[in-house]
């Protein structure tokens, strides 16, 4: 089972049927609709879900039995944002294993870290690119572009640079990508249509459900996500499986196909242990 978001309201739906059911709205704070939530990610520890609530440029943490979302602090970015639609930020977020919040801002195009306790934001670098979705895998950081820059990046920890692995070999206007990692090791995505491209008023009834491979970028439709009538043509932009995938001393994920079970990359790195220790006592003999 996989959660998302749609403006104020979690909903939940499974991969395979992909038919999305309510679970709860955000809420209020200070008499405010706790709204237009994003960047959906779990802790590392799985027991925590949270979410950026953009209409205040905040982190908030989801009761998945509600949906009730609880403010924890401001991220003090005010002014970066877009000053035609009440400084919108475009916000994306994950945790990585070590328990590292990062978030990152498609309009702004840069990448922050959040302390999980306050809020409180710290400046990473510049991305360079539209990068509308973030996702971890060990201790990489990947990113997902749109709005006309439909590529898949890598992100580099230290500056925030994004580096194109490669095109989703899918030209469709999409207005952001979210992303989550299965127990496999396979990369989920969910594409929001909404808003629409400038200029245009028609967008479709339903997100669709995708999947992405890390070492080309290439994205794969799965399906619409359809469900009650309240989903639809609201557009959803928060997606989480599962908390972060850790692979300890493992190898990354790009070069490794999408979906192989981390068991049979740890016997691949037995096998080749094996090997060079067989070699290095042939050599002595």
């Amino acid at each position: 089972m996989a959660y998302g978001e749609a403006f104020d309201t979690l909903y939940q739906f499974g991969l395979t049927s992909h038919t999305a059911t309510a679970v709860g709205s955000a809420g209020r704070y200070g008499g405010q609709t706790i709204a237009n939530l994003s960047g959906l990610s779990y802790t590392p520890d799985g027991d925590t879900l949270y979410a950026v609530a953009g209409g205040m440029n905040s982190l908030a943490r989801i009761d998945t039995r509600t949906g009730a979302a609880s403010i924890v602090g401001m991220f003090g970015l005010a002014g970066q944002g877009d000053p035609h639609r009440n400084d919108a930020l475009d916000l994306g977020m994950t945790f990585g294993c070590d328990g590292t919040l990062w978030l990152v801002s498609a309009y702004a195009g840069k990448v922050w870290t959040v302390d999980a306790s306050n809020g409180a934001t710290e400046a990473v670098g510049s991305t360079g690119h539209t990068i509308t979705g973030l996702v971890a895998y060990g201790n990489l950081l990947y990113g997902a572009g749109g709005r006309g820059d439909n590529s898949f990046y890598r992100i580099d920890t230290e500056t925030g640079e994004a580096v194109r692995i490669g095109d989703f070999g899918d030209d469709r206007w999409i207005n952001s990508v979210s992303m989550s990692f299965d127990a496999a090791g396979k990369l989920w995505a969910v594409l929001n249509y909404v808003p629409p491209a400038p200029g245009s008023t028609t967008v479709p009834d339903w997100a669709d459900l995708a999947t992405i491979d890390v070492t080309t970028g290439k994205l794969t439709i799965v399906g619409p996500i359809t469900g009650p009538e309240s989903l639809r043509q609201i557009g959803m932009k928060g997606f989480a499986i599962g908390p972060p995938r850790c692979v300890a001393g493992g190898p990354s994920p790009v070069g490794a196909p999408v979906g192989t079970p981390p068991w049979l990359l740890a016997l691949a790195g037995l096998l080749v242990a094996a090997t060079a220790a067989a070699l290095r006592r042939r050599s002595l003999h």
